[in-house]
């Protein structure tokens, strides 16, 4: 392990690492819901004029993004200062970009690297339908991630996953909790699957409609169709919840992907690439700090196909069409 830490050594900050985060993500799933539910809802009317939220004027709750994101960056900066071996890091969000902590630190010497969604899925934050807020963090010099949370917001579960240990999940309304493990009968074919696809826009809906191949499989033995978004369309494969996660059309940038694919892996799912190739949670940093820089509209994305069953995820690759 990097820092002169042993193997030991390492899987103990990683459960502290994975605290911290934990307590950060809950501090700012309880934030937003605060806010969404109540007379402040219409104050964040006033955080879209904040000239750094480059969001549309149409949607009047884009704001909150940036002030849990804030929450989640300034909490991540006390905590982590008390951990021996972290020092300085970079934050790469969905609304900050690229920044590193202490201020003084640079990007591409950071050893750690911590992807950040602060609310995966504003569009249900408005309607009080759902949300996430999304954290992994990567040690760089390592290659690998060492802890991820995902708060689902307003169904008030928290999963988690981390080096050495096997992921979590703990519902804080049943006060239930369960490992992540694909479910006790994961299926192996599609007939009768229930399938997450992200179809909130009028193009991706489209997308997902011409797989006729692909619906008319799911739709045998009565499958099912379900949306979903974001990490929230694996973690739910790995819970169980759904058979397979499909994103083609566009693909995921990695602080909204990351924390799902490193529980899905964690959990034991095959996720694989479009060519049927799997995916992996070692990142090469320098590319997406660049692909970042050149167009920060435009950073990597990446699609996927999870399931539990190898089986059920290959003939997803072998049904969807071009």
């Amino acid at each position: 392990m990097d820092h002169g830490l042993s193997e030991r050594g390492g899987e103990v900050l990683a459960a502290e690492i994975c605290r911290y985060c934990r307590q950060t993500v809950l501090k700012a799933m309880d934030a937003v819901r605060s806010r969404m539910r109540g007379s402040d809802r219409l104050a964040l009317k006033e955080a879209v004029v904040d000239p750094r939220t480059d969001k549309s004027e149409l949607n009047l709750t884009k704001g909150i993004d940036r002030d849990a994101e804030d929450l989640i960056v300034t909490a991540l900066q006390k905590k982590f200062s008390k951990l021996k071996g972290i020092g300085s890091f970079t934050v790469f969000s969905e609304e900050l970009g690229l920044r590193s902590f202490p201020d003084a630190g640079k990007e591409d010497e950071s050893d750690w690297v911590v992807f950040i969604d602060p609310i995966d899925g504003t569009e249900f934050i408005e309607t009080l339908q759902g949300g996430w807020a999304l954290v992994a963090v990567y040690n760089r010099r390592a290659d690998e991630v060492v802890a991820t949370v995902a708060g689902d917001i307003f169904l008030n579960r928290l999963y988690w996953g981390m080096k050495g240990a096997v992921p979590e999940c703990l519902d804080l309304v049943t006060h239930s909790w369960f490992k992540l493990d694909g479910g006790p009968n994961p299926r192996r074919s599609l007939a009768g699957a229930r399938v997450n696809f992200l179809t909130t826009k009028v193009s991706r809906f489209l997308s997902v409609a011409q797989q006729t191949r692909l619906l008319k499989a799911i739709e045998k033995g009565d499958g099912r169709i379900n949306l979903s978004w974001g990490s929230n369309m694996i973690i739910q494969v790995a819970a169980g919840y759904a058979d397979a996660a499909v994103e083609f059309t566009k693909g995921f940038a990695t602080y909204d992907v990351l924390p799902g694919l490193y529980l899905g892996e964690q959990a034991g799912l095959t996720i694989l690439d479009l060519d049927g190739n799997p995916v992996s949670t070692k990142l090469d940093i320098d590319a997406i700090f660049r692909t970042y820089r050149d167009n920060p509209k435009t950073p990597a994305r990446t699609a996927f196909i999870a399931a539990k069953e190898p089986s059920l995820a290959r003939e997803i690759v072998g049904l969807l069409q071009p």
